[in-house]
């Protein structure tokens, strides 16, 4: 097959870790690979693993980028789009509406349908959501069951694996070895939507967390904001900032637990990430947080926003060394279980073939 991968941008996302993981995997199951996106970080990482890239800016207009996507498609005799995030979803189906009505699109929800222009993402010929939780959204909204299924996101537990370099980390970022050190991996957009707020105030006024350590691993405009309250609160010997990295799993080992008390969540790729490196996770109870952790099994899930009931659980795995390796071990080996990569590849090409099968059927 020749797939035309479709997103607005190719930064440290969700959305674009999942496209990065899933090209060069289609690709090695013999199908030729373009992705289309406004470029970024991840486009020179794939372009560089011989990914073929093509610059275009979805998020000008949905409407230049639907006309000149259809000259790519033709000129690479493409067989079906892939469209992720909903500015790429709405381009897609514009372009087969306009000019390709022969042409499969298959959209990944990674994200509720927001607003009624993304209404027209119904259109599609198969919609993938990243979880239970956001496939019943879909269909509460109008989508099809039966051209909608969830497909999880694949983790690669090769390259998350632990690396033993706990040690050589600690002492790097100045963390004391014996200190019970946290890690939240997420972009910043601002303090409480992945609920970086949450942690500050338990670094700054729970007695059983002053010496407490937390590594902060991402970046965006909240960034500024995050550096005030550390700051203002004199954290700044025991928060870390590392801004945006594109190697996560070789920071990872320096804490004990991943973290993400965000107020709302899809799926969680960071925690399964975190938790393929045997970190036990916490976070809130949102979205589709619960389909990745099991609660007193592989982490602890938290109602939203009660930052006491949060910080007992932090505290619990902070004084007991065997229940932090008890979690981190069925964490990684339930990650290993059910978000398996081949598994993702296999579920996503049985759905293009299906899709395939109807147009020419």
């Amino acid at each position: 097959m020749n797939i035309l991968l479709l997103v607005p941008r190719m930064n440290i996302g969700g959305a674009e870790t999942h496209v990065a993981m899933l090209a060069p995997l289609l690709q090695k199951n013999g199908n030729n690979v373009i992705v289309v996106s406004g470029g970024g970080q991840l486009a020179n990482d794939l372009a560089r693993r011989g990914i073929k890239q093509i610059f275009l800016p979805l998020r000008l207009s949905t409407d230049l980028a639907a006309f000149l996507l259809k000259f790519i498609i033709k000129k690479y005799n493409i067989d079906l789009i892939h469209a992720h995030s909903a500015a790429a979803g709405i381009t897609a189906v514009k372009c087969k509406i306009k000019y390709m009505p022969w042409l499969p699109v298959i959209y990944t929800a990674h994200g509720i349908f927001g607003n009624a222009k993304e209404k027209i993402l119904l259109k599609c010929d198969k919609i993938i959501t990243v979880s239970q939780f956001v496939y019943k959204k879909a269909i509460e909204v109008g989508s099809d069951p039966s051209k909608t299924k969830t497909i999880y996101n694949g983790i690669d537990t090769q390259k998350f694996s632990p690396k033993h370099n706990k040690s050589f980390l600690r002492e790097k970022y100045s963390i004391p070895l014996d200190a019970f050190c946290l890690v939240i991996v997420s972009r910043i957009k601002n303090l409480h939507n992945k609920g970086h707020q949450h942690l500050i105030n338990i670094l700054t006024n729970y007695e059983c967390a002053k010496n407490w350590h937390l590594i902060v691993i991402g970046t965006g405009k909240g960034k500024y904001s995050l550096y005030y309250q550390i700051l203002k609160n004199n954290l700044f010997s025991r928060v870390h900032f590392l801004g945006h990295k594109t190697d996560i799993e070789n920071y990872l080992d320096a804490a004990d637990v991943i973290v993400l008390p965000s107020y709302f969540e899809t799926f969680g790729l960071s925690i399964a990430e975190g938790m393929a490196m045997k970190k036990p996770a916490v976070a809130y109870d949102v979205g589709g947080t619960n389909e990745v952790i099991k609660d007193k099994q592989t982490g602890f899930l938290i109602p939203y926003a009660d930052d006491d009931k949060l910080c007992l659980r932090l505290q619990q795995l902070s004084t007991d060394k065997d229940l932090r390796l008890r979690l981190g071990t069925s964490a990684e080996e339930d990650v290993k279980m059910r978000f398996s990569p081949t598994k993702m590849i296999k579920e996503i090409i049985d759905l293009y073939e299906d899709a395939l099968s109807k147009r020419f059927g």
